[in-house]
């Protein structure tokens, strides 16, 4: 299987990040929370515990 070549832009867990992002093995969609900074730490893919993500445009 081959790499996409936009690589630069995937996320990984642990990252720190505000907005929606998907899962860039199951397409899984998570948001960052509304409430209190906005922060949201990337977490592993409770799906497919996947550690990198991309965000929704």
């Amino acid at each position: 299987m081959t790499q996409p070549a936009d690589n630069s832009e995937l996320l990984h867990v642990g990252d720190e990040v505000t907005g929606s992002f998907r899962c860039a093995e199951c397409d899984l969609l998570v948001n960052s929370p509304e409430e209190s900074d906005g922060v949201l730490v990337l977490p592993a893919c409770p799906l497919c515990h996947s550690e990198s993500w991309r965000r929704v445009r």
